[in-house]
Parts: C-alpha cells; sequence; structure tokens
C-alpha cells in the first residue's frame, strides 16, 4: 500500500541542533560583545539573503528529487515558481525537448497561427521520468518556438487535457510522476491561460469531476462550455475508470454532471460506453462522439497467467445527444483502423471529420516467446455527421495517380511481425521483445502501483510490460518517394485549416522508450501528403 509522506515524521539527525536551538541567540550576544561586525545592510542584504534562499529551494528540489519523494518535490516546484513576479518570453528560442503526452492545442485566431504545447513527460535513458510543466507558443508559419515563463502557472503534468475558447486556454487534470515511477500524483484542478495576457489563473472548481488523467475534453459545437468524458486515477491498490461526461458552464465556472458513472442529466443509464480512459472523442451539432479507448480487468486466476491482470483496447463508437444526454451505439461504417492504444486524434472542423493517428499493437510470435510492438504511421478521418471511417491515402507528389490506402500492402501486420521475429525483415516501425519479458509480466503483476506501474497505464503501453489483447494492425506501405513520420504512440497532433501539425510521441527501441520531438505536417486536401518541418533533435535521434 502507498504511505503518504505527511504521515512521516522528520527528526533531526543526531549531533545537528534542531531549529530553534540557540544560534540565534548566540550571535546576537556575540554582536553586542563586539565580536561580529557590523555587515551590509538594506537591499545588499536583501539580495544576499534571496540569492541564498534561491539556492537552497534548487537543492532542496534535486534532494527530493533524488529520493523520491513526490510531496517534496511539488512543494519545492511550488516555492521556486512563486520567485517568479512576472512573465518572462524567451522568442525564437530552442523547441521544446523530446516528449509525449503532452497537450498540443491550436488556438482559434487565423494570426499569428499558434499552437500551444503544454506540459507532458519523458523517461530518461536511466529509466526515470520527467514530467514538465513548461509552456510553449509554437508559430506554425514560421516554424519558431517561443517560451513564456508566468508566475503562477500549474505544476507540472502529463495526460492531461487542454482546450481552446475565445482568447484562453483551459487545462484540467492530469498527473504527476515521480522520478522512479513509484508515485503517482493525479490532479482535479481546473486553470486558464490568457492567450493575450500570458497570464496563468487557476479557477474555482467546486463538484467538479474527481482528479483523474488520459480523460478528453473538447468545446461543446452549440455553447460557451466545455465537454469532459472518462479517464482513469490509481489509487496504488486499484485503478478505477471512469465513463462518466461533465459540463463545465464557461460563464458561471460551475460543472454539471451530465451522463455515466451512475447517473446524469437522463439518470442511471444502463446504456453507455463502458469505463476507459484514451479515447478519441469529438463533438458535432447536438452529438458527442466517442470512439475506442483502453482499461485493464482482474485476472480470471485460472492458468499460468490467471493472476496477471489484462487490458482491453476498444475499438466501439458511441453518440451521445447533447439534447437528452442519451447514449446510443453506432454501427461500424466504412474502413475504420484495428484496435490500438496510445493513437491520438483531432477535428479538422474545414471537413467536419475527426483525424486519427498513430498507435500501437502487440503481436505474440513463437507461441507468445517473443512479443513483437507494431507502431503504427497510418490516418483514418471518420465522418461527424454519420460516423463512417475513411482511410487518409498519400500521394507522393503530382504524378502520383492512385497513391497509397492504409492496408493495402502486406508489410505490417502479423505477418510483417513473424518475418521481423524470425529475422527476415528490418522495420523501423516494429520493436521486439523476447520471453524474458513475458515472464515478467507475472512477477511484477504483483507489485501494482511501483515500479512497473508505467507498463500498466494505457499510455505506455508496449514498455517494458504490455497486456494488450493482440490484434493484428492494419499494415500500410507509402510510396518510396513520399516522406512520412515513423511510426508512434502517444504523440500529439492539432489541425489548422487543411493542415494537422503532428509533434513528438514515442517509441521503443528493445525495452527503452525513447521520445521524439520531430514536427510533421499532413495536408488533408483531396490529396493528402506529409512534409517534415523540424527534424528530431540530436537528443531524440541519438
Amino acid at each position: 500500500p502507498r504511505i503518504s509522506s505527511r504521515a512521516l515524521v522528520r527528526t533531526a539527525p543526531r549531533g545537528r541542533p534542531a531549529m530553534g536551538s540557540g544560534r540565534d541567540k548566540r550571535k546576537k550576544l556575540a554582536k553586542r560583545a563586539g565580536k561580529e561586525s557590523e555587515g551590509p545592510s538594506g537591499a545588499s542584504k536583501t539580495d544576499r539573503k534571496t540569492d541564498k534562499n534561491a539556492a537552497k529551494l534548487e537543492r532542496r528540489a534535486a534532494k527530493a528529487s533524488a529520493g523520491d519523494d513526490i510531496d517534496a518535490i511539488l512543494a519545492s516546484i511550488k516555492l521556486l515558481d512563486a520567485k517568479r513576479t512576472e512573465v518572462e518570453m524567451r522568442v525564437d528560442c530552442e523547441k521544446p525537448s523530446p516528449r509525449c503526452n503532452c497537450s498540443w492545442t491550436a488556438t482559434l485566431k487565423q494570426k499569428p497561427e499558434t499552437i500551444v504545447l503544454f506540459g507532458g513527460e519523458v523517461v530518461d535513458g536511466e529509466g526515470r521520468t520527467n514530467t514538465f510543466g513548461d509552456l510553449f507558443l509554437y508559430d506554425a508559419a514560421r516554424n519558431k518556438w517561443t517560451e513564456v515563463l508566468a508566475p503562477n502557472a500549474p505544476p507540472p503534468r502529463s495526460a492531461h487535457q487542454a482546450v481552446a475558447h475565445g482568447s484562453y486556454l483551459y487545462v484540467f487534470g492530469g498527473e504527476f510522476t515521480s522520478p522512479s515511477q513509484e508515485r503517482f500524483h493525479h490532479y482535479r484542478d481546473l486553470w486558464r491561460f490568457d492567450l493575450e495576457a500570458n497570464a496563468w489563473e487557476q479557477l474555482p472548481n467546486r463538484g467538479g469531476p474527481s482528479a483523474r488523467s488520459g480523460h478528453r475534453m473538447v468545446a461543446h459545437p452549440k455553447g460557451k462550455s466545455l465537454l469532459l468524458f472518462g479517464g482513469f486515477y490509481d489509487t496504488g491498490n486499484e485503478i478505477r475508470y471512469y465513463n462518466d461526461v461533465w459540463e463545465l458552464a464557461l460563464e458561471t465556472m460551475t460543472w454539471k454532471h451530465r451522463a455515466g458513472g451512475g447517473g446524469g442529466g437522463g439518470g442511471t443509464q444502463a446504456v453507455g460506453p463502458s469505463p476507459r480512459s484514451a479515447s478519441h472523442v469529438a463533438a458535432h451539432g447536438d452529438a458527442l462522439f466517442v470512439y475506442g479507448g483502453y482499461c485493464k480487468y482482474a485476472g480470471d486466476g485460472f492458468g499460468e497467467d490467471g493472476d496477471v491482470e489484462k487490458g482491453v483496447t476498444h475499438s466501439d463508437l458511441w453518440r451521445l445527444d447533447l439534447k437528452t444526454w442519451r447514449w446510443e451505439k453506432q454501427k461500424k461504417k466504412g474502413l475504420a483502423p484495428g484496435p490500438r492504444a496510445g493513437a491520438t486524434s483531432a477535428v479538422h472542423l474545414a471537413k467536419k471529420r475527426a483525424v486519427l493517428f498513430g498507435g500501437v499493437v502487440d503481436h505474440e510470435v513463437r507461441k507468445g516467446e517473443v512479443i513483437i510492438s507494431e507502431f503504427f504511421s497510418d490516418a483514418y478521418s471518420m465522418s461527424l455527421e454519420d460516423g463512417r471511417w475513411f482511410p487518409v491515402t498519400l500521394y507522393a507528389d503530382k504524378s502520383d495517380k492512385k497513391g497509397v490506402v492504409p492496408g493495402s500492402s502486406d508489410v505490417g501486420g502479423f505477418a510483417e511481425a513473424e518475418r521481423v521475429a524470425r529475422g527476415e525483415s528490418v522495420n523501423q516501425n516494429f520493436n521486439v521483445r523476447d520471453s524474458a519479458t513475458r515472464a515478467a509480466i507475472k512477477i511484477q503483476a504483483h507489485y501494482r502501483g511501483y515500479q512497473v506501474r508505467k507498463a500498466f497505464k494505457l499510455y505506455k503501453v508496449g514498455g517494458q510490460v504490455s497486456e494488450l489483447l493482440y490484434s493484428p494492425g492494419s499494415g500500410e506501405a507509402a510510396p518510396k518517394t513520399a516522406p512520412r513520420p515513423r511510426g508512434r504512440m502517444n504523440a500529439s497532433i492539432a489541425t489548422r485549416g487543411n493542415l494537422l501539425y503532428l509533434y513528438g510521441g514515442a517509441v521503443e527501441m528493445g525495452d527503452a522508450e525513447v521520445a521524439l520531438d520531430d514536427v510533421w505536417v499532413l495536408e488533408l486536401t483531396a490529396r493528402p501528403k506529409w512534409r517534415l518541418v523540424a527534424e528530431l533533435s540530436a537528443a531524440a535521434a541519438a
């Protein structure tokens, strides 16, 4: 069970005088006897004291990080942030460090063409997690970055949600992970970032959703409100998944529970999507669409792996009527993507559709002795008017008459996974893990909430341990002359006009997770094609 550091009583080490042990008295007596010279006073003394306190805070934060004390880490971050009193704009700065699970939100103004990046996380080469709380403004037209350092900023987080509405960016929830991944703090706070003043403000959040991460939040298409669905919360002993729907009225900043989770606007409902996180949510007209997602459930207790928790990657589609707050399951139409986790999506308003990109699925080869993780680089779109799926066909150039449709070749899926396992194929979108990892699943399942916690998180699938229900991927091949991003999970995408911008994400190299920081643009025109805007940095490429 998780033990809070707040319950621990810390005492001073032996031989060291505790605070209030007479040091100040001795100093006063020495000063009166003339044994201590008068030092500088006024502003210079204050400056020295400020510098000393700042150095102490930095040492305290480093010590807390090394010791994995999550409460001390967050307290030190809050104290360091309190020193900032003015907004600092670092214009045309270096691009953000490699990361995944950040928010990447297009603003509503046509000029400048801004996308806001906030938060995220990365696992370093030693397996330690760093959670970010920085904010960057990306000028899509100039491919330039500006870092905004503002007072009263939210604490670092990942797997949160951010929505642009008017001249503000609204942020809810997310989680902070300790460096060793042994402890986790889920947020239920609500923040607003003023895009004109570059200022943060924490908003009241009484009666709103519980603490969670992996949820989804979008703007209501016909009103001044935001809609939130699902997510999960890790108590240390169990993980709870949600299927509730909440509405935030932006004029009064009040929440209202609308559906799911045992009730809502239409009362308790037996019909609706099951509890899940990392689903794909879009709102249009009088409807909220929810597609896919991920959840875990306990093993059945039978067989060799009966005590291992199982993961489910959903591929169902639901429609919520925003007038009656009633759910209705939708039939699958068109060519939908296969089940996958770690995919990301965004709404393309110009064409009234949602676009889904990437993700990962695991294949068991040689009767489970080898696990092959397949990372996707394909894209699909879903009409927000009738729920029909279409693959995004890629074109190389003007002379390319046919284009390439996802799933039209055999260089992906289970067949390719078998070729990779036999050493007959080298494919950058496939990662190989052996039976040692499979054996570790059963052992590590007994230590939920500790070192292997990340392996059971929906947006960390395919790490050292993965318990997806294995399904073949779609598999596709682009023309050799056409550039395209490599397959990845937990990337960030946002649309501006008819352009879809992709940033970062993560891939696997053996048992290590590698975060990315490249930027790509997908032209969502009649002849879609990818264009590389910013290459991987040396840190990510290494």
